[in-house]
């Protein structure tokens, strides 16, 4: 399987270190604006490099296309892949506006194309076994949080170009809600900046909470925060009657009852498990096992713009799907 990249940065090598494990993929081609670091990256895992992701897509034939660029950098690499018919993962946040996903969105339903996108909590096998142990069970609410320090990318500390904290990162745990929630009708949010007085030139906001309201009557508050100079924690807290789960992201699950509590670690490789499903999928066309599409990887995008619309109005906004 012939698999070009747009991207050659820290999630792209993620991602080709992986495929270097699985025996039907060969990469072919790797773009990246920084040309250099493409054929470093071509160097390391083969292929061609390119500093023009059309010129790269106009010359190679390419059964998968990884598209692995920061959110303000989505420009037409989907759309020209799917008239392409070429199948693609991209990695999150897919984009910082509706509109552009819209459009990509319209392309894939009109050649009934595979994608996936980068969502990797979804495949932990801890996930997984959540979302069962939850099945027909009525959540009382939850607790999410992201709590870091600021990234050292100049793109991610301005909004207009990384969407802010709540899209470019604590989408994860936003998403891993809907994987075992469903759909968010409404959001309520409030955000602060200016914690970060030794950082100049940033906009996004340093500590945020986001109240959700779920379909099906579910609620639950996700926090971010990106002024922490110390070991913070990402994960989420959920409560039911007689059950408690406190969930450490990519780390393990503590599950409590009335007599009993349990701890389970994650016990699978989620990241490879993520790029076999992929690489499986679009030999096989069969989608089926894929935990994120392009097209729900939208709804997650929607609730954290309605995050961002909800801190700038002060008002709760009603999620547009």
């Amino acid at each position: 399987m012939r698999i070009g990249f747009v991207g050659t940065g820290g999630i792209a090598n993620y991602h080709l270190e992986h495929l270097v494990k699985i025996k039907e993929a060969e990469i072919v081609a790797l773009c990246d604006v920084a040309e250099e670091r493409a054929k470093r990256a071509a160097k390391k895992y083969g292929g061609t490099a390119y500093s023009d992701y059309k010129k790269m897509l106009d010359k190679e034939k390419l059964d998968a296309l990884y598209i692995c660029v920061p959110p303000f950098a989505h420009q037409s690499q989907e759309l020209l892949a799917a008239e392409r018919e070429i199948p693609f993962f991209v990695e999150k946040p897919i984009a910082i506006s509706l509109d552009y996903t819209k459009k990509v969105e319209g392309e894939i339903a009109k050649k009934n194309l595979i994608t996936a996108v980068g969502y990797q909590d979804r495949y932990q096998d801890i996930a997984g076994y959540v979302k069962k142990l939850l099945a027909g069970k009525k959540v009382g609410l939850f607790l999410g949080y992201w709590m870091g320090g600021m990234p050292g990318v100049s793109w991610w500390r301005r909004k207009e170009q990384s969407g802010g904290q709540a899209v470019e990162q604590t989408t994860h745990i936003f998403d891993l809600a809907r994987y075992l929630f469903g759909e968010v009708e409404k959001v309520a949010a409030f955000g602060r900046t200016g914690l970060m007085e030794d950082i100049e030139n940033y906009n996004v906001e340093d500590a945020s909470s986001a109240t959700l309201y779920f379909k099906n009557g579910v609620i639950g508050t996700i926090f971010s925060a990106c002024f922490l100079s110390y070991q913070g924690k990402c994960g989420m807290d959920i409560y039911l009657k007689n059950l408690a789960i406190e969930y450490k992201e990519r780390i393990s699950i503590k599950i409590t009852e009335p007599s009993k509590s349990t701890e389970i670690n994650v016990g699978n490789d989620f990241g490879l498990l993520e790029d076999q499903i992929f690489v499986e999928a679009v030999k096989k066309k069969d989608s089926s096992k894929i935990r994120s599409s392009y097209g729900d990887a939208v709804k997650t995008l929607a609730v954290t713009l309605a995050v961002n619309e909800s801190i700038a109005s002060g008002k709760p906004v009603e999620v547009k799907y």
